[in-house]
């Protein structure tokens, strides 16, 4: 058993050279980690990752790539939520997360779809201003061609793992 999470990510092109840039720039200002930009699907559980990248490969078969609407900011005192882009909720997201859910037989909270900036235990009165100082203007509209498994969520970011990559491909 291993610690697995599954992630949407978004194609290649300016939007996620963005978002990659501000999430460097974040982790060299705040001493945090740097990841790859996406938006969570299933957040992390234990499971055998062979049969979790099996199910990945059924669950997202025959989805085409689609768009994502990142629409806010939002900040929470809680390292891997420190500073995030919330996701419009969209029939697919929704769809593609329960089905995650009962594929892997998880008894999760309700989803709220985000895409991480920050991992960080930054307080939260410092926020706003990190918010500010982004620049970035909202909604920014990402196109997620693919899902990804990866492991180790229970170690240190560094050491997380790619383990599979679906692509979208409807």
């Amino acid at each position: 058993m291993r610690s697995c999470m599954t992630w949407l990510v978004p194609a290649a092109g300016p939007e996620r050279d963005r978002l990659a840039g501000a999430i460097g720039r974040l982790a060299a200002e705040h001493a945090a980690p740097v990841f790859a930009p996406h938006v969570t699907l299933v957040g992390a559980f234990d499971a055998s990752q062979d049969e979790v990248g099996r199910e990945l490969e059924r669950l997202v078969a025959g989805v085409p790539p689609f768009e994502v609407s990142l629409a806010g900011f939002g900040h929470e005192q809680a390292f891997f939520r420190s500073l995030y882009l919330r996701a419009e909720p969209s029939a697919r997201l929704t769809t593609l997360h329960e089905a995650g859910k009962i594929a892997w037989g998880l008894d999760l909270p309700p989803y709220r779809p985000h895409l991480s900036l920050l991992y960080s235990d930054l307080p939260e009165d410092r926020k706003p201003a990190v918010v500010a100082g982004l620049g970035m203007a909202l909604p920014v509209t990402i196109r997620v061609d693919a899902a990804e498994l990866w492991t180790d969520f229970r170690e240190d970011v560094a050491r997380w793992h790619r383990v599979a990559r679906v692509p979208l491909a409807g």
